[in-house]
């Protein structure tokens, strides 16, 4: 992305008589006339664009101040109207009224559980994303599953999870949400390479758009995104600028009065406004085909004509909660005022009727008593004048009936239009003892938020595309990724943009960013591994218990043992094998003739009846392993998409280690198993109903291979012994 920085001083300098210009000094100057014209119509066209989308979305910003101010517990503040110095559209103030000592103003804060619930469900679940392969080819297969594990790598390290958590906050106390995802050529990623992802969550308030009817982003003719930052960050980033700090009040961007309720009254009081705009083409005269550019202060400090971006989109992503027919969304909090605030005035007279009980008002003749000298001490002496009647309590009535049952009615409220019934909270309603029924009632809670997890699967797929589209952009050089294969092992793989081809077309699973409930997930495993259809040790993979994992990587040594052979032997070139079996080379003492030694030992590698051995594998097979599970995995890989595309000497290395494997077994025609202490299996290594039924298997394929005559033995499978 190109930055240009344009010059605000004029170009100096005289020719020899000190009394004209150059031609070009004059070229230089009008040059010069011209750029700050252009410059300064841009920051005029800037900030008118910026007051226009303000006024029109005025209305809508009151309730997000009163929205947030409810969700913070500041539920007693009152809205005014009020008319900004450095703005011409009229904001809102909000203040907390002032009441007498006595009135009971209590607030019972009912509306934070439940965005804490909503946020909890929408955040639970990692949306589970696809990359469609551009062809049927293999290289695009590979290339697009490839880009799978470099958006899950991505994902964790750029700690996406913690930036979507504080957007979806926004998303549920404002209806609106906004994720930048930009490229960053300032940042170094962990290898040391220039330029990096950056993910940020923007809120609502920095963020303008023009058209309210337009619902989706992509459809803006312009998005300004505007920030205040601080005069050192400026001077830091900018050194040749002279920003002078312009933001008078934090009204330019949040509500002073708002900041004053959340304790920030001082807020970027001496910052400079930033003004980041991206504009669609045809849509800006002095942009005809689009592009972006940024103001900071009073000056243009980036202006690139056309998206600087391969995907030609903003690097904006809007997440909305509940959908209105406009650009921005609502909130459920937004019905929930009108009840929040009946519920805390029943609450408040409950309370101020037991402060009347406690401490009841008395009737006194006028001059009876010094009023001020009556206390709440208990056991106090009232003294009254003679001939006065002494004071009386007030007679009280109890509280109605109906004002009880008001607020159990209010609370009803609450869980009627929030969607969280007493199955959400884990309370199962009376009555309601089967299993399916407080299933479905769950489902029914959950179908409310629905639209909210559509907005984020269909967020997630824009990220992640505009993601790939980063990576195919600006990664010209391999990158170290750090990624997680099929089989939960960690490697490092090298990639680079051109390796992504065309493979761009991320999808999301429809409904993977629904909440799961871990115990049915964890009673449904518990029933397939009783019943035999999945294996004890898949069972204790899929469950999500603390703890379980060590005891399943106890279970699966064998299998993470295997699992580490298989890259061994993929990652085994021409010339890994040419130094291995140069270690073995050796010369005959006598006839001086080139043989195979041992390198421990130095001497010939013969049997016992003199016959050249060959040299052991380079991955080899040991006495140790339990080779039923190893000949499963070893299987099970060469059955991938990744083996297919390894050169045929590493696929004839994989060949040579099974029939090692099937050899200690007795598995291979015509070859005896080893004799134990050769290569035999230990007592309880298979003693597993997994390792017995494919030992089975493999006996009863064996069998049938066997009996077959030589001509129709499967390719690749030795006739007499095993191929080496």
């Amino acid at each position: 992305m190109s930055v240009t920085e344009p010059s605000s001083s004029v170009i100096s300098g005289a020719t020899e008589d000190n009394n004209k210009y150059s031609d070009e000094q004059l070229q230089n100057l009008a040059k010069n006339s011209k750029q700050k014209d252009f410059e300064n119509r841009v920051i005029e066209w800037t900030k008118s664009a910026h007051q226009r989308c303000r006024t029109i979305r005025q209305q809508i910003e009151r309730q997000w101040y009163i929205n947030m101010a409810f969700y913070i517990g500041k539920q007693n503040v009152a809205v005014i109207p009020i008319s900004s110095a450095s703005s011409a559209a009229t904001g809102v103030r909000l203040y907390i009224p002032p009441a007498p000592y006595y009135r009971a103003r209590p607030v019972i804060n009912r509306i934070r559980p439940i965005i804490r619930t909503e946020l909890a469900k929408l955040t639970a679940q990692k949306p589970t994303a696809t990359i469609v392969p551009a062809t049927s080819e293999d290289r695009d297969i590979a290339a697009a599953a490839a880009g799978e594990q470099v958006w899950d790598a991505t994902y964790r390290e750029k700690n996406l999870k913690s930036v979507f958590r504080q957007t979806m906050l926004w998303t549920l106390t404002c209806g609106t949400g906004f994720m930048k995802s930009y490229w960053d050529p300032a940042k170094v990623d962990k290898s040391g390479n220039p330029g990096d992802f950056a993910y940020e969550n923007v809120t609502p308030f920095h963020l303008f758009v023009p058209d309210m009817m337009a619902t989706d982003i992509e459809d803006q003719p312009y998005i300004i995104h505007v920030q205040a930052k601080s005069v050192e960050w400026v001077r830091m980033n900018y050194p040749n600028l002279q920003a002078q700090p312009n933001v008078m009040e934090a009204s330019d961007i949040l509500n002073d009065s708002f900041l004053n309720l959340v304790g920030a009254a001082d807020f970027r009081k001496n910052a400079v406004l930033c003004y980041e705009v991206w504009v669609k083409p045809r849509q800006v005269e002095f942009l005809p085909n689009g592009g972006m550019y940024t103001i900071v202060g009073d000056s243009v400090v980036q202006f690139v004509e056309g998206n600087p971006y391969l995907h030609q989109q903003y690097p904006f992503t809007k997440f909305e909660h509940l959908p209105t027919g406009r650009f921005y969304g609502d909130s459920v909090i937004v019905d929930l005022v009108p009840i929040q605030r009946e519920y805390n005035r029943s609450r408040g007279q409950m309370i101020e009727a037991k402060n009347r009980m406690g401490h009841p008002q008395l009737i006194a003749a006028e001059g009876s008593v010094d009023a001020s000298k009556i206390t709440t001490e208990p056991g106090q002496v009232i003294l009254h004048k003679l001939g006065f009647p002494p004071p009386q309590p007030l007679p009280l009535q109890n509280l109605p009936a109906y004002v009880v049952q008001e607020t159990e009615r209010l609370l009803m409220d609450f869980e009627d239009i929030s969607g969280q019934h007493q199955v959400s909270k884990g309370q199962v309603p009376p009555g309601v003892t089967a299993a399916t029924a407080i299933s479905f009632l769950q489902e029914q809670d959950e179908s409310m938020l629905s639209t909210t997890f559509n907005s984020i699967e269909e967020g997630f797929e824009k990220i992640g595309y505009q993601t790939l589209c980063y990576i195919k952009q600006y990664w010209d050089t391999p990158r170290i990724v750090k990624v997680v294969g099929r089989d939960q092992q960690f490697n490092v793989i090298a990639f680079q943009g051109s390796s992504l081809r065309d493979n761009t077309d991320i999808r999301i699973e429809a409904g993977s960013a629904l909440p799961t409930s871990k115990a049915a997930k964890q009673a449904l495993l518990m029933d397939l591994m009783s019943q035999g259809f999945i294996p004890p040790e898949k069972g204790l993979e899929l469950m999500e218990v603390g703890g379980v994992q060590r005891l399943y990587e106890e279970i699966q040594i064998d299998s993470a043992q295997a699992s580490r052979e298989n890259m061994k032997m993929s990652a085994v070139t021409e010339e890994d094998m040419e130094a291995y079996l140069q270690t073995f080379m050796g010369v005959d003492p006598i006839t001086q003739e080139p043989q195979l030694v041992d390198p421990n030992t130095g001497q010939p590698m013969v049997d016992e009846m003199g016959q050249p051995l060959p040299p052991p594998l380079i991955v080899p097979v040991n006495t140790y392993d339990n080779h039923q599970i190893h000949i499963q995995v070893h299987n099970n890989y060469r059955k991938g998409q990744e083996y297919e595309q390894l050169p045929q000497q590493v696929k004839e290395l994989f060949e040579a280690h099974v029939n090692e494997h099937m050899m200690a077994l007795g598995l291979i025609p015509g070859v005896p198993a080893p004799m134990e202490g050769a290569n035999a299996i230990t007592p309880g290594e298979a003693g597993s109903d997994q390792t017995q039924q494919i030992e089975a298997e493999m006996a009863g394929g064996a069998q049938q291979q066997q009996e077959m005559p030589p001509e129709q033995m499967p390719p690749g499978m030795p006739q007499q012994g095993p191929v080496m």
